[in-house]
């Protein structure tokens, strides 16, 4: 299994807008072959069994909304497949343009994962 992460910071005002995005988005994904496409919001970020809390670890601020989204392909080399038809999807481009203006594109926070265990 292999993984893309993101890792959000979106204003309240903007949610619902940022999550029809997200969900248009997925769609797109899961055309081209993504096995999923999926979004959580943040329902407790507080320290716990030891570990530091999650928002300790960088900036959210007081109007702002955690979310994670997770991309999931069979492999690298499936996820290099899809997203190579995704990056060319001109719908694709027009999400991001709209994302841009929902929140600070600089804050996303981004990672590929490949399963180990």
């Amino acid at each position: 299994m292999f993984t893309s992460i993101y890792l959000y910071r979106v204003p309240k005002a903007q949610v619902d807008a940022f999550l029809q995005i997200q969900r248009e988005a997925a769609q797109i994904y899961r055309s081209y072959g993504a096995l999923d496409d999926v979004t959580f919001v943040a329902s407790n970020l507080e320290a716990k069994y030891g570990c530091l809390a999650f928002d300790e670890t960088f900036p959210v601020g007081a109007d702002e909304v955690v979310l994670i989204s997770l991309s999931s392909f069979l492999d690298r080399f499936h996820h290099d497949e899809v997203m190579s038809k995704v990056d060319v999807d001109e719908r694709i481009d027009e999400l991001y343009q709209q994302v841009t203006t929902l929140l600070d594109i600089g804050r996303v926070i981004r990672g590929e994962f490949e399963q180990v265990v």
